[in-house]
């Protein structure tokens, strides 16, 4: 072999391992990743005092001292964790004796804690669960003060539902039913209101300004509902026992949502008077019941 050709066949050769030393260093450092920001460690003392606030933290992956006393089922990771009562009986002692650095309460509720926190010196935050879209800006003020926006962006997500547009709206009466048989209708800014209406109805026999006011049949039989919504407080089947009783009496035997039987009772935890994580799962029913309205 000639000099010559000796000398090509090493220039060559170096070429080819400078190839391979930049394509090794490439593969070893070209894609990985940039270093991600540390989660921010939580270690305030947080108590929570209804089921969807829990919920929400939980999906957050925030710390919890306390959670609410409740029939229904609460995330596996803090079902063990104390419990501080609810709305309609408040555990101050519990409460306190967890010496927390921050109690959540629902907007709608402060009062029952407001005064007793207090005195106690002990700082109180209202979190508003009105309806759907309270419910998550609420989660992503959340995911801002925790550092926790990844999780709240990807939980809003999940959440996320599509207005229903319809050319004839259905006629729909919201009424909320309470142990010893009264009960309330609610109008389109209530949480299940606001559903109805994204959902493509249109609440009927309401007050506009009011959230939630007495049953008024003359309004009622004026409307002529074409679907009846039901929803139970609590104690649940005491509430449709007294909902079956009033709707023997006029008007309500004489409505199109009656005679087409289109009258369905619902109750916790996927309806509820105010915003949770079952909102998908209420949304969807809700759409059904107003698709089947509109068959005939």
């Amino acid at each position: 072999m000639s000099e010559k050709k000796r000398k090509q066949m090493s220039i060559a050769l170096v070429a080819v391992l400078i190839l391979l030393i930049i394509i090794g260093g490439w593969l070893l450092f070209g894609k990985k990743k940039p270093a991600q920001p540390a989660e921010k460690r939580v270690t305030e003392r947080i108590v929570v005092t209804t089921v969807p606030m829990t919920q929400i933290f939980t999906k957050l992956d925030l710390p919890l001292a306390g959670v609410p006393t409740t029939t229904e089922k609460l995330p596996k990771r803090v079902q063990n964790k104390p419990k501080v009562g609810n709305h309609v009986a408040v555990d101050l002692e519990k409460i306190v004796s967890l010496k927390p650095d921050e109690v959540y309460v629902d907007s709608e509720l402060t009062e029952d804690y407001a005064a007793k926190l207090k005195e106690q010196h002990i700082k109180m935050t209202a979190l508003h669960f009105d309806d759907y879209t309270a419910m998550r800006q609420t989660v992503t003020a959340l995911g801002k003060k925790y550092d926790r926006q990844a999780q709240a962006k990807q939980l809003n997500k999940k959440l996320q539902v599509k207005r229903v547009k319809r050319a004839q709206k259905p006629k729909v009466l919201l009424l909320m039913g309470m142990p010893g048989g009264g009960f309330l209708v609610m109008n389109q800014h209530s949480y299940v209101g606001d559903l109805v209406t994204r959902a493509g109805g249109n609440i009927v026999a309401a007050d506009p300004q009011s959230v939630m006011t007495p049953v008024n049949t003359e309004k009622i039989a004026q409307a002529q509902p074409d679907v009846i919504i039901r929803l139970a407080h609590a104690m649940p089947k005491q509430v449709q026992q007294s909902f079956d009783e009033s709707f023997k009496q006029q008007p309500y035997p004489s409505l199109p949502a009656v005679k087409e039987q289109r009258v369905y009772d619902v109750q916790a935890p996927k309806f509820s008077p105010t915003a949770n994580l079952h909102v998908k799962e209420a949304y969807q029913q809700i759409k059904e019941w107003l698709d089947d309205s509109q068959e005939n």
